[in-house]
């Protein structure tokens, strides 16, 4: 006797494809939530929906100009650009960032300086090294020195951005005879406890699974302008482009990285020391930062001798974009006003300062022009000087 075959159902997969366009639904409603912007700076519905890449040749097509270059730095194609003539100053941006950050920067400093800025590796138009396993903090920084080699600059100002105020700040430890100013601007460096959620998103196993492959651009639209204090400064160009560099092929995978190897602060504590930076070093800060706090300023004051802060209201992470010509401004004036680590000046200083006071007295008595100026030659001196 056969045995009747039970019938078959089609409810299960009946119930994932429910899923799936449920799933999709939440999606495109998230994508509307937050407006038209995200989905005109995608190129294509895959990218629209986070799953897409941007070839590299079309974002080089539209993000570069007549000054970038590139320069092959272990099998990476790092691109820069080296502008102006005078005193050498080298920019360096944040994670998630690209050397036109500083865009507006630029425009001012070229006028009388040199000015050099570069995609560091992951991100911008660099990319990063054919094994997503060597990239980390110490290739970065690696990378990072073997570029300002290429540079042949003597000596120069760095100006670091966030994750690039602290690359900026451990090559003025590492490298003082070359460092003559230091600016740091919402630098990161130490540990701070609470992070923002997407460095946590990214650290838990599944969703940072998820996250090397789907990253719908609301979410970079999001993080972006909670970078900014007033999110109405935000251009639709610098939108845009943050969109559009996420968006690169292979730079997902990237990005997860990123925000792993820096989302975990050291469970011993034993935090970089910064007091060996000896350049004069200007601090400026947003007080309305969300991912590096002003509270980290504190840390920064207490282990550097020679430094200035300056403080933002309601400016976020990113001032040298949120307020560029003010910034800018307050930057310049720290260039003209502070001696650098290799100026003639602080070498003067140096060399008295370690002169004994039995010395400089045994100098003065000697000196045969102390002793030959009468009364009147004084009187004629500040006549003069008058």
């Amino acid at each position: 006797m056969t045995r009747p075959t039970a019938p078959r159902t089609h409810g299960g997969s009946m119930s994932v494809t429910t899923r799936a366009l449920a799933t999709f639904g939440l999606l495109f409603g998230l994508l509307l939530s937050t407006g038209c912007e995200s989905m005109k700076a995608s190129q294509t519905l895959s990218n629209a929906m986070g799953f897409g890449g941007i070839p590299p040749v079309d974002l080089e097509e539209q993000y570069i100009n007549e000054d970038s270059e590139f320069l092959q730095i272990r099998g990476m194609r790092i691109h820069y650009r080296d502008v102006g003539e005078g005193p050498v100053i080298i920019l360096v941006h944040g994670i998630f960032s690209s050397l036109h950050t500083w865009d507006g920067w630029v425009e001012e400093l070229r006028k009388s300086n040199r000015v050099i800025t570069l995609d560091l590796p992951g991100y911008g138009l660099t990319g990063g090294p054919e094994n997503i396993d060597d990239f980390n903090v110490e290739f970065v920084y690696s990378v990072f020195q073997n570029f300002i080699q290429y540079m042949e600059a003597e000596h120069f100002t760095l100006a670091g951005s966030s994750f690039g105020g602290y690359l900026s700040a451990r090559y003025a430890v590492d490298h003082p005879e070359k460092v003559d100013r230091l600016i740091l601007i919402d630098p990161s460096g130490y540990s701070q406890g609470e992070r923002p959620l997407v460095f946590k998103m990214a650290s838990t196993p599944v969703v940072g699974s998820i996250m090397k492959v789907f990253q719908p651009p609301f979410m970079i639209t999001r993080n972006v302008k909670k970078n900014y204090g007033d999110p109405s400064k935000l251009t639709e160009e610098n939108l845009y482009r943050y969109v559009h560099m996420a968006q690169r092929e292979g730079a997902k995978p990237l990005y997860v990285k990123t925000l792993q190897m820096l989302g975990e602060d050291k469970a011993d504590g034993t935090d970089m020391s910064f007091s060996g930076v000896k350049a004069p070093t200007l601090l400026m800060w947003g007080e309305e930062d969300e991912w590096t706090p002003l509270s980290q300023s504190e840390r920064w004051m207490a282990d550097l001798r020679n430094v200035k802060l300056i403080t933002y209201p309601e400016v976020g992470h990113m001032p040298m974009e949120e307020i560029p010509f003010q910034t800018v401004s307050d930057a310049i004036t720290f260039l003209a006003d502070a001696p650098g680590a290799g100026d003639a000046e602080e070498d003067t200083f140096r060399s008295i300062n370690n002169t004994s006071s039995e010395d400089l007295e045994s100098l003065i008595n000697d000196s045969n022009e102390f002793q030959e100026l009468s009364e009147e030659d004084v009187k004629r001196m500040e006549r003069d000087l008058e």
